[in-house]
């Protein structure tokens, strides 16, 4: 969940080596409610994440309106990523599984470090 834990990490410079050029970040506003839930009522580390994710989305990201209601939000993930031919970016091991099932590009945090698009 959170960007990084690594205070090394600087995920602009990671960016613009594995996605050079112009990119456009967009965050899911169901993707968006669960970052705020989690700020409100998760556990205290989950609360700090939820904080630094929400800060780099009003910072550097567009909110994107879901034409899904569907409470999975791996399933919102995975549609959108197909059909707009985008790239999920996510650390969890089960959506990496089945994005590469359904040849959706991945983009991930390696060994706390670095970025690594497959």
């Amino acid at each position: 969940m959170a960007l990084c834990q690594n205070p090394n990490f600087n995920l602009s410079y990671e960016l613009d080596r594995v996605i050079p050029g112009k990119r456009r970040l967009i965050v899911l506003d169901p993707i968006f409610s669960e970052l705020e839930k989690l700020n409100l009522k998760g556990n205290p580390k989950d609360r700090i994440e939820a904080r630094v994710a929400i800060e780099f989305v009003h910072k550097y990201c567009q909110r994107w309106p879901s034409e899904y209601s569907h409470r999975n939000i791996d399933f919102v993930l995975l549609h959108y990523g197909k059909e707009k031919d985008g790239i999920i970016a996510t650390n969890d091991r089960k959506l990496k599984r089945m994005a590469r099932k359904n040849g959706i590009k991945l983009l991930y945090i390696r060994n706390q470090r670095f970025l690594e698009l497959q």
